[in-house]
């Protein structure tokens, strides 16, 4: 199976927030496909294909140290695009934590220790778009530089989300198989 694990958006205030600023760069007509309310996350370790003895050994070896995490309040913020200026790609929102870089590197460290690749450099973010072209691009970086310091909220997050991906000619299909709970603050 195809996973990741990752950190989810649920509060509807910022989902519509979000909303918001997809529908202004959809009008840039730049195209692009925007990423589905339902799949709006933030990925802190893809690990790609795995059978299910790979997937009990991830969660066994995760579930301790992560529950020694307390749950936090992310602030989503700002926006941008990867990878570069004149190879846009990607449209984000920032997610600022600090929180967020810790559980990401304990997260990278333990899975390292069982023979997965460690992520190259990791920026906090949620993708919101993909940009399928340059056409129009101009209008699109008009709409990025407007939204680059907006605030689009914050939500408390309790939980970190271990994630079966599959992929169809509409787009991936994301199911939670496994919950890792943050202590209550």
């Amino acid at each position: 199976m195809r996973s990741f694990i990752s950190i989810d958006i649920t509060s509807k205030e910022l989902l519509e927030n979000i909303k918001v600023f997809q529908t202004n760069l959809k009008n840039s007509a730049c195209p692009m496909k925007v990423v589905e309310r339902e799949n709006l996350h933030l990925t802190l370790k893809f690990i790609g294909e795995i059978g299910e003895s790979s997937y009990k050994r991830i969660v066994d070896s995760l579930s301790p140290s992560l529950s020694e995490f307390s749950s936090f309040e992310v602030n989503i913020k700002g926006s941008g695009f990867f990878p570069s200026i004149s190879e846009l790609r990607v449209v984000w929102v920032g997610m600022n934590a600090p929180e967020i870089v810790y559980i990401q590197k304990e997260i990278d460290d333990t899975l390292k220790g069982m023979g997965f690749r460690e992520d190259r450099k990791f920026v906090p973010h949620l993708t919101v778009s993909r940009v399928k072209s340059s056409l129009n691009k101009k209008s699109l970086l008009n709409v990025l530089d407007e939204y680059k310091e907006h605030d689009f909220g914050s939500e408390m997050i309790a939980k970190i989300n271990f994630k079966k991906s599959t992929l169809t000619p509409s787009g991936p299909i994301y199911e939670t198989l496994k919950e890792f709970n943050l202590k209550s603050v």
